[in-house]
């Protein structure tokens, strides 16, 4: 089961930043070592917003990652609640969607 993180405030127009550690089932860190990442940003309407999201694993033994997005495509977003989650796959077992939960977007 996903990690439901707490929600995260951003402002639109600004670097975007989103630190996280990705654990298990049991709350032990996920291992990322050549894992592939998928994150998305859905609006209130439940439609996927296209961004250059960039994923960085910062510390692949402990789980640890840094969502970033740059201020030239948060400019664009309205204010609001917003959703995302980031799927990895994983050289094995496969894929799952490992984080989720609710970004509230200022002006």
């Amino acid at each position: 089961m996903p990690t439901h993180h707490d929600p995260i405030e951003l402002l639109a127009g600004d670097d975007w930043e989103i630190p996280s550690a990705l654990l298990d089932d049991n709350g032990n860190p996920l291992d990322l070592t050549d894992a592939k990442f998928e994150w998305v940003l859905v609006d209130r309407g439940g439609n996927p917003i296209t961004l250059a999201a960039e994923v960085e694993v910062t510390d692949p033994a402990v789980g640890a990652i840094n969502i970033m997005v740059p201020a030239s495509d948060t400019a664009g977003l309205d204010p609001g609640f917003y959703t995302d989650a980031l799927r990895v796959e994983f050289p094995t077992p496969g894929r799952s969607t490992v984080w989720h939960g609710r970004l509230i977007v200022g002006a």
